[in-house]
């Protein structure tokens, strides 16, 4: 934030608290500079807008890129293996019976033969198949679900910046708002100071502990 977007932004939260508190004191030029250099060591609002995109890896989208990937994927092609196994029982009786004459002319019978074949094969069937679609490399249907996607993901990038510059600024003008006027009474001291607090709390969630780190490294170059 420049300086004299700061002194502007005192100024109007200044004019904000001397008509909702008619107790409220005027302020001098020299306050009002003292104020604007008050809060130099703490983070910017752009930097805890990067803290908070970083935390939760909400950056720009690129659509070009999702999609040129999404077409480059035609090129890697599909594949589909199969494996059967094949059990093949062949089993067969086979009976044999053997009649002979002998010099007399007088037919013998062997005794009948019994045959007992048992087949059992096994084989293993493998087939592999591989197919491309190259006309994704000009138009794939995943384009349309990318683009949903970079739109939602705009969406929840806008609405996580304009948390983080509401409570940004909301903590900004209770720190003014402690700092030039003076409590009526300790309760009032105790509720600045939790609301402050509070959303303190807020900017550390949003980003990640980066807040409260910032703060603790100002503090200790301030001593």
């Amino acid at each position: 934030m420049t300086r004299s977007t700061l002194l502007l932004f005192i100024a109007i939260t200044t004019l904000v608290m001397t008509l909702s508190t008619p107790a409220a004191l005027a302020l001098t030029g020299a306050q009002i500079e003292e104020a604007a250099g008050a809060f130099d060591h703490e983070p910017t609002v752009a930097a805890t807008h990067r803290a908070a995109l970083q935390h939760l890896e909400m950056g720009a989208p690129d659509l070009d890129h999702w999609t040129r990937r999404a077409r480059l994927s035609a090129l890697l092609p599909q594949v589909q293996g199969q494996v059967a196994w094949l059990d093949q029982h062949d089993l067969q009786n086979r009976f044999r019976e053997n009649i002979e004459a002998d010099e007399s002319g007088t037919y013998q019978r062997d005794y009948a033969q019994h045959y007992l074949y048992d087949d059992t094969r096994s084989r293993t069937l493998y087939s592999l198949r591989l197919s491309l679609d190259l006309s994704q490399l000009v138009y794939t249907p995943q384009e349309m679900v990318i683009q949903r996607e970079v739109r939602a993901r705009w969406k929840h990038r806008d609405d996580l910046l304009r948390t983080v510059t509401e409570t940004y600024f909301a903590r900004r003008r209770h720190q003014l708002h402690d700092m030039l006027l003076v409590p009526d009474s300790d309760e009032e001291a105790l509720a600045r100071h939790l609301e402050i607090q509070a959303l303190t709390a807020r900017l550390d969630a949003l980003t990640g502990g980066w807040f409260s780190k910032q703060l603790q490294l100002a503090q200790g170059g301030k001593r």
